[in-house]
């Protein structure tokens, strides 16, 4: 049975990561947009400025998905993408709502932070606080918060389903999230996460539209989802909830498309039935098969970039074969809903897998053919 504190080591990074986005989020704006800022001068144009401002953003977020903190804790850094993940199913709901009380409450601190250290030049900019655009009537703003975020979780999802995106989902999200800043910030300051903009709002005492900040962005979310369910069979989501997935550090999520495996693990058994086939993404695996006499050979040795099991799921057979870890290994999983998204969408592997079927086609022919050569030698 799981400890309730198992997962606090992700839970703090997620706290603290939130934090330094926030902090990152306040300074640029101090930086950019403060009360005799240089940058003023340098860049009248406001339309130049928020551009920088979100580009700036955007690279201080990206820098914490891609840091070490990120990469333990997945780097949602929103309480809308940690509820998109777990109306995937990918986040248990306990983990789901420490994540959001770590994100808000990293928020907090990390605008606490700046506006103790630059507590003038904050204040000029209220800590960043999010607010309707002058002109614009509330339901403008809250769908334009919806648009936003939307766009902003179906990037990431669909990011992470691709092998080819999948590494690149922090740049692809943080490019979308600088684009956005440019063009919708003078609509609704464009927050798309409640954490974001809760935070600036409480240690300022101004909660005018505040609703706007917390439903927009969760409904956004849920659009998303909903969108990418109707695209994709809901079995066939592949990828991870983590923006950007390593093999440094555990993965808490459920579902995740990538298996982290330790020396000496049996990843399958002999005689067992395939559900699932493995492409090998780092480490090594031993292929064994017991003799009569109980002795266990090992017939092959498997490394990056092979597949495993493919032969009995793809003819829904039973193992041949054990398949042990031979050092501490990372392999990616595929299913039977999704072996024909991989066969169709990554060439690669299709053509790996492709090989590996043919050199057994091949091995098993030869075996065929020095059958009646040796047949004949007997009989001489």
């Amino acid at each position: 049975m799981q400890s309730r504190f198992e997962h606090l080591p992700e839970y703090g990074c997620e706290f603290v990561g939130t934090a330094l986005m926030m902090a990152c989020v306040v300074g640029v704006t101090i930086l950019i947009w403060s009360d005799g800022s240089p940058v003023a001068a340098l860049i009248p144009g406001e339309g130049l400025r928020r551009l920088l401002t979100g580009f700036m953003c955007a690279a201080g977020a990206t820098a914490v998905v891609l840091s070490p903190i990120g990469q333990r804790s997945g780097g949602h850094l929103n309480p809308a993408v940690t509820l998109a993940f777990w109306w995937q199913g990918r986040i248990t709901g306990a983990d789901a709502s420490a994540y959001v009380m770590a994100q808000v409450g990293g928020a907090v601190l990390g605008v606490a932070v700046m506006a103790w250290l630059a507590a003038p030049a904050a204040q000029s900019v209220q800590l960043g606080l999010t607010q309707p655009g002058p002109g614009f009537s509330m339901p403008v703003v809250f769908l334009a918060e919806v648009l936003a975020t939307f766009l902003l979780l179906l990037v990431i999802l669909v990011s992470l389903r691709s092998e080819r995106f999948a590494p690149r989902t922090p740049f692809l999200a943080g490019g979308l999230v600088a684009l956005l800043v440019f063009v919708e910030a003078p609509v609704s300051g464009t927050s798309m996460n409640p954490a974001r903009s809760f935070a600036p709002a409480l240690l300022m005492e101004h909660f005018s539209a505040q609703w706007i900040y917390w439903i927009a962005p969760v409904l956004g979310a849920l659009l998303a989802v909903k969108l990418f369910a109707m695209v994709v069979v809901k079995s066939d989501q592949g990828g991870c909830a983590k923006l950007y997935h390593t093999e440094r550090y555990r993965c808490i999520f459920l579902n995740c498309a990538y298996q982290r495996v330790s020396a000496g693990t049996v990843v399958m058994r002999q005689g067992e039935p395939a559900t699932q086939a493995f492409i090998i993404e780092r480490g090594l695996l031993e292929v064994r098969v017991t003799a009569r006499s109980g002795e266990e050979i090992v017939l092959a040795t498997l490394g990056p970039g092979d597949w495993v099991g493919e032969m009995a799921l793809l003819l829904d057979l039973p193992r041949a074969a054990t398949v042990v870890a031979a050092v501490d290994s990372e392999l990616r999983v595929v299913t039977a809903q999704n072996l024909a998204h991989v066969i169709a969408e990554h060439p690669t592997e299709t053509a790996r897998l492709l090989k590996q079927v043919a050199q057994r086609l091949h091995e098993a022919d030869q075996q065929l053919t020095q059958v009646p050569a040796r047949d004949a030698r007997l009989a001489s």
